[in-house]
């Protein structure tokens, strides 16, 4: 194979916007042993799908050969999936293929100015980022396929914190009122010791 032709057979994307899901991004998935990311892309990303089907392709052939190409999702696993069969129930994976995204060291993190980002709370379930990520083909133990290598993360805006849980006011805000009458009721009682 010519050097020409290697640069052809690019396996690097860099996705576009997306929402995060499943980040784990500064600590090892308990799971996985890893650190990764779920990558969903919506089906009207077209152009994008085309992009990472062809990017898959040359992954294929780099290890296999031409005809790899049209084996992929027969004879070699793919790593696409579709939300509306394995994720129905959530919103983030209607109408979208995704993917997962896993490295055994830590991606870097940057912010839209391209510093580091140290702090884990920055990033989380439903802010918006970019994922850059390389597809590699594997064969082991007789099963062949293509995986997708997770390498850097920028965090672009804040969004909607999936699955965010109630802050305690307003879980306990109603019996708030309770609170105040049982004081009441304390220095009824304490002006009753008075008198006596």
């Amino acid at each position: 194979m010519t050097k020409e032709n290697e640069k052809d057979l690019t396996t690097k994307y860099v996705t576009p916007e997306i929402v995060c899901s499943f980040p784990y991004l500064f600590e090892k998935s308990d799971y996985t042993e890893k650190f990764g990311l779920s990558i969903p892309i919506n089906n009207s990303e077209k152009a994008e799908i085309k992009t990472i089907r062809t990017l898959i392709g040359n992954a294929a052939e780099t290890k296999w050969g031409k005809k790899a190409r049209g084996e992929i999702g027969k004879k070699i696993a793919s790593p696409l999936r579709d939300g509306n069969q394995e994720k129905e129930d959530d919103d983030i994976y209607r109408d979208t293929i995704f993917f997962s995204a896993n490295s055994s060291k830590k991606p870097g993190v940057v912010g839209k100015d391209l510093k580091p980002i140290m702090d884990m709370e920055e990033i989380y379930p439903g802010c918006i980022i970019r994922a850059s990520v390389n597809f590699y083909p594997y064969d082991f133990k007789g099963k062949k396929g293509i995986a997708c290598g997770l390498q850097n993360v920028m965090k672009v805006k804040d969004g909607e914190v999936i699955g965010s849980k109630a802050s305690a006011e307003s879980d306990f805000a109603e019996f708030a009122g309770e609170v105040e009458e049982e004081k009441t009721f304390q220095e009824e009682i304490e002006e009753d010791e008075d008198i006596f």
